[in-house]
């Protein structure tokens, strides 16, 4: 066993809780003063400020279970210095990966401003609409098609394309490797 997961596991004794007792719950009787051999005070005591609670340490359990985000390659396009008022902008585009493979999953979210009302990404002459799941926040899953293998090892643009309420749109071109 290494070193770090004997810690770990001394970390995670220290902090698992302790089994309820058996049966029901009585208080535990209190040690008078004069029994403990302090001197008592007729004053009563001062009023102690309370003192916040550390917070939680997590587990090596809990960080384990944690589900990781699918997102792994990330693209943050250039903004404009003066934005055309009203215009939609996108701020991030994520998807699955930096290089999309043929029949493979693509997932797509892109953030917008909240007042974009559709986003639809294409390339190679297919188009689609991304569904907004909240205001500024537009996600899909979908499946790749057949790539054809004379395209493997290419990189391409995918659009998207930001759409206001006020018929503006703002494109965005994102660079992906094909498999």
């Amino acid at each position: 066993m290494t070193v770090c997961s004997t810690l770990a596991l001394a970390l995670i004794a220290q902090i698992a809780p302790s089994p309820p007792p058996d049966g029901p719950l009585t208080p535990a009787p209190l040690a008078s003063p004069s029994a403990a051999g302090a001197l008592e005070s007729p004053e009563p005591l001062p009023s102690a400020t309370p003192v916040p609670a550390a917070s939680p340490v997590p587990s090596a359990a809990a960080s384990e279970t944690a589900t990781p985000s699918p997102y792994t390659y990330r693209f943050v396009p250039r903004q404009p210095a003066h934005p055309v008022p009203g215009a939609p902008q996108i701020f991030v585009v994520y998807l699955n990966g930096k290089t999309l493979r043929s029949l493979g999953p693509i997932l797509i979210k892109v953030v917008t401003d909240p007042e974009t009302v559709k986003v639809t990404s294409r390339s190679n002459g297919r188009e689609g609409v991304i569904p907004m799941v909240a205001p500024g926040d537009f996600e899909a899953a979908s499946k790749l098609p057949k790539i054809p293998f004379i395209a493997a090892g290419m990189t391409i643009q995918l659009e998207f394309v930001a759409t206001s309420a006020s018929g503006l749109k703002t494109v965005v071109r994102v660079p992906v490797g094909l498999q």
